[in-house]
């Protein structure tokens, strides 16, 4: 008979999320460069996710489960503004900075989700978050590629947003699946389809066909990343996810025409050697996760 080891299997959800967002962030930047706006993109975005998954769930098995609305509301509120901040970030800065900026969240999850299991913090988790902090300082180093430091700051933002949304996610109450993105979409889809129907962006057909496939790598990201934090934790699933930007890097090099300084390589280096020490250093802490 063949072995199946079932954590495998559930690490292949995060990898399958880091794959997705990949896929979600860099036809993001393709929307951007075909004239889309970022209201038009947060508008297809949202909808189309909450479309999907509301349909999906119809006939689901209902449970008898109290709904959680307040930890639904908080997921909610900390994803609009995630996805909002990424996004933006993509449109001030190469989404090769953008990505590795955002991707401190595996640090900063770590960091404080050891904070409130009241865990001592040892010595190489909090290096590793001051050498990512030291990382993005490199990358925020120069303003000569007609981007600013609002980008940065936007994407460090998306970052501790998904630092709640790990921690916050990970609860007995919390269900992955359609219900989840359903109850959790509802709210942005409906301010972004009143803002976009209000001040009436230009629209033409190539960027809503980039912004329609944005979404559908965020459908499956959002999908694959709820069921990864349900199965491995917040922690695991964070670090496994620096897969994403380094998948989107190679993109927004060899595709995007993006232009990295040898500095900025340097930060991109030292944010992602700082995540995968911590995946590593992180086994202690997997089964308490």
């Amino acid at each position: 008979m063949v072995s199946i080891n079932f954590r495998n299997i559930n690490v292949t959800f995060a990898i399958l999320a880091a794959i997705s967002w990949s896929i979600a962030a860099t036809t993001s930047a393709l929307a951007f460069s075909a004239g889309s706006g970022i209201l038009l993109l947060l508008f297809v975005r949202f909808l189309i996710t909450f479309i999907v998954s509301f349909v999906l769930n119809i006939g689901s098995k209902k449970t008898k489960t109290n709904t959680p609305y307040l930890r639904l509301f908080v997921i909610s509120i900390f994803s609009t503004f995630f996805i909002s901040a990424y996004m933006s970030a993509i449109e001030l800065v190469p989404i090769s900075i953008a990505v590795s900026v955002v991707y401190t969240f595996p640090v900063l999850t770590f960091f404080a989700n050891s904070i409130m299991k009241s865990r001592s913090i040892d010595i190489l988790s909090a290096v590793a978050l001051f050498v990512s902090l030291f990382g993005i300082w490199l990358l925020s180093g120069s303003g000569t590629d007609g981007w600013n430091i609002f980008g940065i700051l936007l994407a460090l933002g998306a970052a501790a947003s998904q630092t709640v949304i790990n921690i916050a996610s990970r609860h007995k109450s919390i269900v992955p699946g359609w219900s989840l993105l359903k109850y959790i979409m509802a709210m942005p889809a409906a301010l972004f389809t009143l803002l976009f129907i209000f001040n009436n962006p230009e629209v033409n057909i190539l960027a809503v066909t980039w912004c329609f496939i944005s979404a559908l790598g965020m459908i499956g990201g959002c999908y694959f990343f709820y069921h990864s934090i349900a199965k491995i934790g917040p922690v695991r699933t964070s670090n496994i996810m620096y897969l994403e930007p380094v998948f989107t890097i190679a993109i927004g090099v060899l595709f995007l025409s993006n232009i990295i300084e040898s500095s900025q390589w340097l930060g991109i280096g030292i944010i992602m050697i700082a995540t995968l020490v911590l995946e590593l250093w992180g086994k202690k802490y997997r089964f308490i996760d």
